[in-house]
């Protein structure tokens, strides 16, 4: 018996607006005190958690899939208790929104919102009652991590500049630095603000401050530590307004360490100037990236665009970031060729599927 495939990705797109406020509505009905409670500015921050809820709704409707919902919602409950709102008050405004639900999404979706809003609650249950679903959030750093970590939180730049030359005066390859140093690092500052233990100024900053050690690591060591040039061309690039492009960044250096010519785009770029840039280029590689599951329309249009085009029918296509970890075959619904859970795997698969093609002597 053949196996059941997954579904595809179909975009969804729900009045968020419109939902957001018959969900205030009848929370403020249902929970009188509780609202009466909160003062004008955690309000307007309700309405903003409700309506990002509504977005990630969309994508999880989008895939046939709890996932990023369930996720989602794991995450807004350890942020909203960090901001002291009551512990029930996520589980308490779900069951608000499978309400309204049943009576304002279009019939079509009723059904799988109710059964994923039910998921996502009983995620939210710890110990044998519950499902348990949601995930420890931690981070493992070593002792040169959670040192640069402190360097960069204190704004004690002359300090992370220290043990970053260290490493690269001792041999570290800069694939070890990028992995066992800016990943967890980047990903315990997400954690520590989502527990309101750092500010958004502080993680803004140390985004910023990797991206400035990342330029000085690519002038001193991956341009020079370039292997022979293979022949073959990769265009690296954030997908539609995504901003976050330390990870494709990190996705360029790699291939460039590995011989590749790389065309890094980077952040918010339109998709018409990535299709340009692959054309111009003419790339044998296209790796993409996004950091959340509301940018996936932006990459399945990009996806279907260089599909559609007869001179590109040679591109490969790789994406990865966070949405693709949640939902492990997400890369075929979206119609790319691999999909790629880190820098290490996004390299493998390109080479995996331009094999093909012979490099330079």
């Amino acid at each position: 018996m053949r196996a059941k495939e997954s579904p595809l990705y179909n975009q969804v797109s729900l009045d968020r607006e419109y939902l957001t406020g018959k969900v205030l509505d009848r929370y403020s009905e249902v929970h009188k005190k509780t609202w009466g409670s909160f003062s004008p500015r955690r309000r307007e921050h309700i309405h903003e958690e409700i309506f990002a809820l509504i977005l990630t709704l969309e994508e999880s409707l989008a895939t046939g899939s709890p996932a990023f919902l369930v996720d989602f919602v794991c995450r807004q409950q350890s942020r909203l208790l960090a901001q002291q709102f009551p512990g029930d008050f996520v589980t308490m405004y779900l069951g608000v929104f499978r309400e309204v639900g049943a009576k304002e999404l279009p019939s079509d979706y009723q059904e799988s919102t109710s059964a994923f809003i039910r998921k996502a609650v009983a995620a939210l249950k710890p110990g044998p009652g519950g499902a348990g679903l949601c995930p420890a959030i931690g981070t493992t750093l070593s002792v040169e991590a959670r040192s640069f970590l402190d360097a960069a939180l204190a704004g004690d730049r002359a300090k992370g500049d220290l043990i970053i030359d260290e490493l690269l005066s001792s041999g570290t390859p800069v694939q070890d630095i990028y992995t066992g140093i800016f990943q967890p690092v980047l990903a315990e500052t997400g954690r520590l603000w989502q527990e309101s233990k750092a500010s958004i100024a502080q993680e803004h900053y140390i985004t910023g401050y990797i991206h400035r050690v990342m330029d000085r690591i690519h002038e001193r060591a991956v341009a020079p530590g370039r292997k022979q040039n293979r022949g073959k061309t990769v265009i690296t690039s954030c997908v539609g307004e995504e901003l976050h492009e330390i990870g494709i960044r990190m996705v360029a250096d790699f291939f460039e360490l590995d011989g590749w010519d790389v065309y890094s785009i980077g952040a918010n770029t339109p998709v018409k100037s990535v299709l340009a840039a692959a054309l111009r280029e003419k790339a044998d590689v296209l790796a993409l990236s996004i950091t959340m599951p509301s940018r996936l329309p932006d990459v399945q249009y990009l996806i279907r665009s260089v599909r559609a085009d007869p001179d590109m029918a040679q591109v490969k296509i790789i994406v990865g970031g966070y949405p693709f970890s949640i939902i492990k075959d997400l890369w075929k619904r979206v119609g790319a060729d691999a999909g790629a859970a880190s820098a290490h795997d996004a390299v493998a698969a390109a080479h995996r599927l331009t094999s093909s093609k012979p490099e330079k002597a």
